[in-house]
């Protein structure tokens, strides 16, 4: 049933793995259709990252709910499930990471949500958005746990357990009479958006409370952008961070070309798609692809909103040796 009509729009999925690439059309006709999904379509209905590029993720999340309802397997999934209903976190081996520092009131108003895989993998991240917001003076409290906000098991396309963590969070949330929340992590921002307006929740993410630096930095600077963040759900953000940061002092390499690094559903379900997008990506940042000058300052900096893409960019970047230290971006304004 592949499409070979080539749409309008950049798909590093299609890239990656072309013979098994969803157009649009075919997400289409395929939620509309009576289709009887097979195991061999497991391929083809988990070759997306939900990088948003194509404008139909949600859409995408239908057809991996369809494809289990069918009958389809995915390895593991049990198990990922139990830890989410269980737990309320996919990691379950692992404990949040993060060193929280003192400053930190035990209530108010606004909740800053860090989100399981900020906790466990990226800690540094979380660590210095937290120092950010208590330099600049904006109160906040934490949880003591955080229960998962679902976007996992969302890209899994298991709507029960999503649904249980958003009723979960939903209980929280009104227990705790927060007015405004944080967040860390745009699968987070995303969630709590769609599912929690109705609670009159102000969602605000981090990168809101920036300010450019009074003290001029220096360096060359990559910024990753964070893909559903850029693609429609905080329309602007891409100019006011490469110019904030162009205000503190910064070299904003802004001809690299602002593609998906390969992490928006983290590192499961298609990883031989998310490691070809990730490798590929990375020749981006290295002196040969042409988009900068030769590099010759010792400060040269790379940076991301987004949790998985810090990953990505840690794992991915030490392979490809690139060129940039990884900084995050309050580190980088602190």
């Amino acid at each position: 049933m592949n499409d070979s009509k080539q749409e309008d729009y950049y798909c590093p999925c299609r890239e990656a793995d072309p013979d098994h690439f969803i157009t649009n059309e075919e997400v289409k006709r395929l939620i509309e259709s009576n289709y009887t999904f097979k195991q061999d379509d497991y391929l083809r209905v988990y070759n997306c990252i939900h990088c948003n590029d194509c404008g139909t993720s949600e859409d995408r999340f239908i057809l991996k709910e369809r494809f289990l309802k069918d009958g389809g397997i995915i390895e593991g999934l049990k198990d990922t499930i139990n830890a989410l209903e269980t737990y309320g976190t996919p990691f379950t081996k692992n404990k949040s990471r993060v060193k929280i520092p003192s400053g930190i009131p035990n209530k108010s108003d606004t909740l800053l949500y860090l989100g399981c895989f900020t906790t466990v993998k990226t800690p540094v991240y979380a660590e210095n958005l937290i120092k950010y917001l208590l330099h600049k003076k904006i109160d906040f409290t934490l949880l003591d746990e955080e229960i998962c906000c679902g976007y996992p098991i969302l890209c899994n396309g298991v709507m029960d357990t999503y649904h249980k963590l958003v009723n979960k969070n939903r209980t929280i949330l009104k227990e705790k009479g927060y007015k405004k929340i944080i967040t860390a992590c745009p699968s987070c921002y995303m969630v709590l958006k769609k599912e929690f307006s109705m609670m009159e929740l102000e969602i605000k993410y981090f990168t809101k409370y920036l300010t450019p630096n009074e003290k001029k930095k220096s360096g060359n600077l990559i910024i990753q952008h964070a893909c559903p963040l850029r693609n429609g759900e905080i329309p602007g953000i891409v100019e006011r961070l490469e110019n904030l940061y162009k205000k503190s002092g910064y070299n904003v390499l802004s001809r690299v070309p602002k593609t998906c690094c390969g992490g928006g559903v983290g590192h499961q379900l298609r990883t031989d798609v998310i490691e070809e997008i990730a490798m590929k990506r990375m020749d981006d940042f290295k002196e040969q692809s042409g988009y900068f000058e030769k590099i010759t300052e010792e400060n040269n900096f790379i940076t991301t909103y987004c949790p998985d893409a810090y990953w990505i960019l840690k794992v991915y970047g030490r392979k490809k040796k690139i060129p940039f230290k990884l900084r995050d971006m309050c580190d980088l304004l602190l």
